[in-house]
C-alpha cells in the first residue's frame, strides 16, 4: 500500500479534537447574508454564541455587527454546513449560496491555522430580532455601516467590490 510522506508542511489532518489547541487548525465559515439586493448584518450584544468577543467589544455595549460564522463539522458537506449555521444563528433558510473566497491565516494569539471560506448566501426571508439579535441592519457595498465585530469598513468595502 502506498504511504504519503509529507516533505513541505502539506496539510494533513487527523480526527477532530474536543478543544482548540495551540498550533492546531480549524475550518470556519464566514457567511454574508443577502436578501434581494441588500446585505444583512446582525447586531449581537453578546457576540456569536460559543465564540470570543473582539477586543473592541467593550466599547460597544449596544453590541457589534456580525455575519453568520461557525465551524464545519467532521464529514459535513459544505452545503449542509452553510444551511445549518445560517438557520442556527439567523433563523432563516438559505435559498442559494456561493463560496467567493477562501482565506488561510495563522492566528497570532495561538498559532492556529484558520482556513476561512467566505460565502454569500441568499436567504428566504429577513431574520427576526430576538434576545440574541437586537437589530437587523441592511446595507449595500456603497453604504457600509460601522461597528462590525471583525471587519473594518474598508476591508468589507474592498471585499464586496471584489466578490459581489
Amino acid at each position: 500500500m502506498f504511504e504519503y510522506r509529507w516533505k513541505n508542511n502539506e496539510a494533513n489532518f487527523g480526527l477532530p479534537l474536543p478543544r482548540q489547541v495551540k498550533g492546531g487548525t480549524h475550518v470556519t465559515f464566514e457567511i454574508l447574508l443577502k436578501r434581494k439586493n441588500k446585505y444583512i448584518a446582525l447586531r449581537r450584544p453578546k457576540g456569536i454564541p460559543e465564540h470570543e468577543l473582539p477586543p473592541h467589544a467593550a466599547d460597544h455595549p449596544e453590541g457589534l455587527l456580525y455575519f453568520c460564522h461557525n465551524l464545519i463539522r467532521y464529514g459535513e458537506s459544505v452545503e449542509k454546513c452553510i444551511k445549518r449555521i445560517v438557520k442556527a444563528q439567523a433563523g432563516v433558510n438559505v435559498r442559494k449560496w456561493r463560496v467567493v473566497a477562501i482565506d488561510s491565516v495563522l492566528q497570532e494569539k495561538d498559532g492556529q491555522w484558520a482556513i476561512i471560506p467566505h460565502v454569500i448566501a441568499e436567504v428566504d426571508r429577513i431574520p427576526e430580532k430576538s434576545g440574541k439579535i437586537t437589530e437587523i441592519v441592511f446595507f449595500s457595498k456603497n453604504k457600509i455601516p460601522g461597528s462590525f465585530a471583525w471587519w473594518t469598513r474598508k476591508e468589507l468595502e474592498e471585499f464586496l467590490r471584489k466578490y459581489e
